[in-house]
């Protein structure tokens, strides 16, 4: 008599921090045409079981190519993992969408095991929040009037080790962070350059934490600071009315 063979999928497993072929035990698909773009969709889900250490994981893929449409036959996404420890998501509408779409790309490559693509990306995610934040900033004169800072007139754009360095002068970060950020920029610089390397998961995993943990810092917690601020300004004057 044939045993069943168990179909499996392969998907990023975080308390492995490896690749793994997960026992797939649920999936649903959904298939679907854009009349407006013209375009077909496809979507899968798979529901599992990590074979080391048995932990649920639920992963996502998308159809990249639809056979007798654009392609010879359908091919899908690598699946990449919702849950658990989904990827990192912000609250602040303040957030450039090149920081966010960098953390994304950074999320997939650290899922795809490329280490050295996810810390290029998340060199690029921290340079952009530097020139959101630093290039649009003005400075006083020493009149007291207000300018464009230097960087924003100038067609030389701010790079991530100038960058940092006067997010720390600015008090936007503080000496812990600012270690951090040389860090990311030490691995970036070695990732971005066609040098013999190698960046550890768990190195690429730990910077992707601090990156995260610094847009959170940057936008979210200081517009959950105004916020709270502003809620107690309007108390305060209530109580005097």
């Amino acid at each position: 008599m044939a045993i069943a063979k168990k179909r499996t999928f392969i998907i990023d497993c975080h308390v492995c921090k490896a690749k793994v072929a997960a026992i797939e035990t649920g999936r649903a698909e959904r298939f679907s045409f854009d009349d407006e773009a013209s375009l077909p969709y496809g979507n899968r889900v798979f529901i599992g079981n990590c074979p080391s250490c048995d932990i649920i994981l639920v992963g996502e893929s998308d159809q990249i190519d639809f056979e007798n449409f654009d392609a010879y036959e359908d091919r899908w996404s690598d699946v990449v993992r919702v849950f658990p420890n989904p990827s990192k998501s912000f609250s602040s509408w303040r957030i450039p969408r090149v920081v966010t779409d960098s953390l994304n790309e950074a999320d997939r490559s650290l899922q795809a095991g490329a280490n050295i693509a996810a810390c290029v990306m998340l060199g690029r995610a921290l340079e952009a929040l530097c020139r959101d934040v630093l290039e649009s900033k003005p400075t006083e004169t020493e009149t007291g009037t207000e300018t464009a800072s230097p960087s924003a007139k100038s067609k030389k754009r701010l790079m991530l080790g100038e960058g940092i360095k006067r997010l720390r002068d600015t008090k936007v970060i503080d000496d812990r962070l600012y270690d951090w950020s040389q860090q990311l920029q030490a691995f970036r610089n070695l990732a971005a350059h066609p040098e013999d390397i190698s960046i550890s998961r768990e190195d690429a995993g730990d910077l992707q934490t601090f990156v995260n943990a610094i847009v959170e810092y940057v936008y979210d917690l200081a517009d959950r600071y105004d916020e709270f601020k502003t809620r107690a300004l309007n108390r305060a004057m209530r109580k005097k009315n």
